[in-house]
């Protein structure tokens, strides 16, 4: 049987949808999982005591971008440069987050993922790394999505390394940023200006790989962007660990 991978849908108010309500992902997260062999399954925004159902019913979890998380989370007060927030995508999204990892089940985590699931676990951001001088690269590109946009340095021995090398392009589409890494990951990859770009889970029990750029947007120029959909599908149909670097494409 294929993989059936859950993706944590965003939703779009009726205002900004054309009068119409609707649950969304990212096309390339569907079309990644397919390539791979995997079922993709949007979940909607629901009640986070329904996660346990949720997580029962797929065999590993992406966790993908949109608004920012909400800075009560880590017992922040907003400022004013906090954007949008959701909520409700915040609280049930954790609960997705933690059920996956009770049940040892893979979880791929993209740009907002990233964030959302280090505050799951206990971590802090940067509610705008504009405003702090130790961050001068440009996070926020200007070019099309599609295209990298500044380099990454990854650390060695570990499942990113094995196909992206020491130092790799990627695109980069945020404002806010890992400040304080939770305990049960540990980074992987930094941008030249030291901010976390990818952690993994620390327990090899646990397959959990987060990257801050967006894979899903690079499919067309990047070859290598597919790969992290092949190994969640891998993962989710095998339970061999990442951590093992054993890479199949």
């Amino acid at each position: 049987m294929k993989p059936i991978i859950g993706i944590g849908g965003n939703h779009l108010s009726a205002e900004l949808g054309n009068q119409m309500e609707k649950t969304y992902t990212p096309q390339g997260f569907i079309d990644g999982v397919q390539v791979a062999g995997g079922i993709p399954l949007v979940i909607p925004i629901s009640d986070p005591m329904d996660a346990e159902h949720y997580i029962n019913a797929v065999d590993g979890l992406i966790l993908a971008g949109g608004q920012d998380v909400s800075p009560i989370l880590y017992d922040e007060e907003p400022t004013h440069r906090l954007g949008v927030t959701h909520p409700a995508r915040d609280a049930f999204e954790i609960a997705l987050a933690r059920e996956a990892y009770n049940q040892c089940k893979p979880i791929f985590a993209v740009c907002r993922g990233m964030q959302l699931i280090n505050v799951a676990f206990g971590g802090s951001l940067h509610q705008d790394i504009s405003q702090l001088e130790e961050y001068d690269v440009q996070h926020d590109q200007k070019t099309n999505i599609q295209y990298a946009s500044h380099s990454i340095s990854i650390a060695p021995n570990n499942f990113l390394r094995s196909f992206l090398g020491e130092k790799h392009l990627v695109n980069s589409f945020h404002h806010q940023g890992v400040k304080e890494l939770a305990e049960p990951f540990e980074a992987i990859a930094w941008s030249s200006d030291g901010l976390i770009e990818a952690f993994q889970a620390k327990e090899r029990s646990q397959n959990i790989f987060a990257v801050q750029w967006h894979p899903e947007f690079m499919l067309a120029s990047s070859q290598k962007m597919q790969y992290f959909f092949d190994e969640i599908v891998f993962l989710a149909g095998t339970g061999i660990h990442y951590q093992d670097n054993v890479i199949h494409y």
